[in-house]
């Protein structure tokens, strides 16, 4: 089979460097298992929306040295300013991941995406120590910014990095495997907050925030090891060594000669010096309405995924496993199990779409969390703070339904799809402005979701209900499909020209007509010569 052939050196490299996938997982989780700002306990005592305040924006865990420690007091004429301090770390982690997001085109052009790979790395690793070490609040509102640049860069250029080594016929495997370790890197944070709940003293959430750097000093290790993109390579006039990096990463058991990896350069090669040739000034090119296209589609694609509640779902967890008779101990596990479906969710996201196509995997997935939507949300308004033990497991058994298909239909395709939609020259602005998506999602929604809880509580649902309904309508009736083509060839599905192997160029409908399958592409003459002369040999 194809995928077996091709995938194994490129997944190996793909692996490594969600390194940096699962840094963002773990430091995006990590604060909310040593920090939940009240003992669930004590919930009984207050009303059903002040529940949902309390829980905002935090896992199911508390630690209340880490508290003590921040003179923070989460109760009582407290509350107030503790729920403004954690509004704030939670922000400004979003913040600084915004604004490293959107400088890692300029850096990553320029000076390779290894490199600003392992920047991110770097910069995750003084973040993690700084929150591992914070004496106040203050100091902890620094490490969260550095913290969130960390994840922004990486966020951004790791699956950059993965759809430029890929081969055509698994790019959504490849790739998806970023969406899949960032969901395991949140397991792995929920599980380590589940085994230092019991710990005394300061140990309980320093020893958590200090192995987030575990995961970044690993990838800044190992980065030496791994190539630099091909097809950075070939743009910047090293040629030679793009096409040796690409032989070793898409070499295939059936073509000794490596037939088809030299072909792929040959695409490369006529598809990028045709961009370079016929290159215009910034805003002239933004005025193409196909390049306008790629940039609203692939920023609307992981829109999709902040769309979809999982924020507030997040929320209202601790609420609904906590109302059932679970110990705040075991509302932990359950959390834990819950991001297990997430990263397992994403690694089938992937496989699956690269055999049924990015558009109707997101459209089934969009669907299917439309109806679990409007069900979670009745049942949570009829059910939580009630003896209905029917009716709150339903809740409990919907947010785990939730995860699934969003990380199998949802978050793994549409962070495949805004990967793979950009010419070479746009690939890096386009897939940061893409997935800052996630991060302005984050934080619109988490800035808003208090005053939303306190006023409307479950009816908040309504508003990703909504939002989920418009977003599926756009994907059913303005989405391409970009399954089976070659990052080259992802032109003529914009209605751009295409350069083909021999430097023809051919219009988008012309080449659209014609069989793109990349596993049976065409071997050109020079390379079937090539080919002989070694066999000969």
């Amino acid at each position: 089979m194809c995928w077996q052939q091709e995938a194994n050196e490129a997944t190996q490299i793909s692996l490594t460097a969600a390194l940096g996938s699962l840094t963002y997982g773990y430091a995006a989780a990590v604060l909310g298992n040593v920090s939940a700002p009240a003992h669930l306990a004590q919930m009984h005592s207050v009303d059903k929306d002040q529940q949902m305040l309390i829980c905002l924006g935090n896992q199911t865990l508390e630690k209340a040295p880490f508290y003590a420690y921040m003179k923070l007091d989460p109760e009582g004429a407290g509350l107030s300013h503790a729920d403004t301090i954690i509004a704030v770390w939670n922000t400004i982690l979003y913040a600084g991941g915004i604004i490293a997001c959107m400088a890692c085109p300029v850096i990553g052009d320029r000076y390779g995406r290894k490199k600003v790979i392992g920047l991110g790395a770097v910069t995750s690793v003084i973040g993690a120590a700084l929150q591992a070490g914070s004496v106040n609040p203050a100091m902890m509102i620094i490490a969260r910014l550095i913290v969130g640049a960390g994840m922004g860069i990486l966020l951004a250029t790791v699956p950059l990095y993965q759809a430029e080594i890929a081969p055509p016929s698994n790019r959504g495997f490849i790739v998806g495997i970023h969406a899949s370790l960032i969901g395991f890197g949140s397991m792995i944070s929920n599980w380590i907050g589940v085994a230092f709940y019991y710990v005394p003293g300061s140990a309980g959430w320093r020893v958590p925030l200090a192995l987030q750097v575990i995961f970044p000093l690993a990838l800044v290790c190992v980065l030496v090891f791994i190539p630099e993109s091909p097809r950075w390579l070939y743009m910047h006039d090293r040629a030679d060594e793009a096409e040796k990096v690409l032989i070793a990463l898409h070499k295939r058991a059936d073509d000794p000669t490596h037939a088809f990896a030299r072909t792929e350069i040959q695409i490369i090669r006529s598809q990028i010096d045709y961009e370079r040739a016929n290159r215009v000034p910034v805003l002239e090119a933004f005025k193409k309405r196909s390049l306008q296209k790629r940039f609203a589609l692939g920023f609307l694609a992981m829109w999709d995924t902040q769309c979809s509640g999982l924020i507030v779902v997040l929320a209202y967890q601790a609420v609904i496993y906590e109302s059932l008779g679970y110990s705040p101990f075991m509302a932990g596990i359950l959390g834990s199990v819950w991001c297990v479906l997430n990263g397992t969710g994403n690694f089938l996201g992937g496989v699956i779409g690269d055999y049924v196509g990015r558009k109707r995997q997101i459209a089934t997935g969009l669907a299917m969390l439309l109806v679990l939507l409007v069900l979670l949300c009745v049942t949570t308004k009829l059910y939580a703070g009630t003896d209905n033990k029917s009716g709150k497991t339903a809740a409990a058994v919907f947010t785990f339904l939730m995860i699934a298909v969003y990380a199998t239909g949802v978050d793994c395709p549409s962070l495949v799809y805004s990967s793979e939609l950009y010419p070479g020259e746009w690939r890096a602005l386009g897939v940061a402005t893409s997935l800052s998506a996630v991060l302005w999602g984050c934080l619109i929604f988490t800035a808003a979701a208090p005053a939303a809880l306190a006023n409307i509580g479950a009816l908040y649902y309504v508003v990703f209900i909504v939002l989920t309904f418009f977003q599926l309508l756009l994907v059913i009736f303005f989405f391409p499909d970009t399954k089976g083509f070659t990052l080259e060839q992802m032109s003529a599905v914009f209605g751009d020209a295409v350069v083909d192997m021999h430097g023809n160029v051919e219009k988008a409908e012309d080449f659209m007509k014609e069989d793109h399958d990349v596993d049976h592409m065409e071997i050109s003459e020079d390379i079937r010569i090539e080919q002989e002369a070694e066999q000969k040999v």
